[in-house]
């Protein structure tokens, strides 16, 4: 065999085995049958009442499932509406340590989808300025950012977005006390915001 045919024969087995590879690091956690009902087996939402959460970022996951074990958010969702999987706290707390972090790297490692959906281009104008003055140093580049830290809100959907908003601003849903001041939205200053960031997901 040639040189060239050699080297060419490595690199075939090489792609071979990366793809082995790839395949083992996405292998599901047991623990994701329980998330897939509700957010599908890739993480990206298909309902308005539902987020994505595929590609938000390993270390915020871990997070939310350390807030919901410890009941710091808003439990169920009425989108659920029978479904065990709605109460979220009693879910992540009979998950244990190990299983929470390979959720969380699980679907922290896929690739985020913005949900479809259209905006308002006035409402995302005024959404901006809000942004710009109280959001943007946490949620970086428009709140696309998965290594912020702080989850991603480019793409959302609008009407998910809006509910999470009204949580915070009732103090139902753990966050900084400097996020807990800039909360204090009126509605209208909300659905601003939910329509920025879906703009900034298209």
């Amino acid at each position: 065999m040639s040189t060239i045919k050699k080297h060419s024969a490595k690199i075939a087995l090489g792609a071979v085995l990366a793809a082995a590879m790839n395949v083992a690091v996405a292998q599901a956690p047991a623990a994701a049958e329980n998330c897939a009902s509700c957010h599908n087996d890739n993480g990206v939402t298909t309902d308005p009442n539902i987020p994505t959460i595929a590609g938000v970022g390993s270390f915020f996951l871990e997070n939310q499932f350390a807030i919901f074990a410890e009941s710091g958010r808003p439990c169920a969702a009425d989108a659920f509406g029978d479904d065990a999987a709605a109460d979220h706290c009693a879910l992540v707390s009979s998950l244990s340590e190990d299983d929470r972090m390979a959720l969380a790297e699980y679907y922290g490692e896929m690739s985020f989808e913005p949900f479809e959906q259209e905006f308002d281009a006035a409402l995302a104008e005024q959404g901006a300025s809000i942004h710009a003055a109280s959001c943007d140093r946490c949620h970086t580049a428009s709140g696309s950012e998965p290594f912020d830290d702080a989850g991603i809100l480019a793409g959302q959907p609008i009407p998910y977005m809006i509910e999470q908003f009204k949580h915070y601003k009732a103090g139902e849903r753990w966050q900084p006390e400097s996020m807990a001041e800039v909360m204090q939205l009126s509605e209208d200053e909300m659905k601003a915001l939910a329509h920025f960031y879906a703009r900034e997901g298209q």
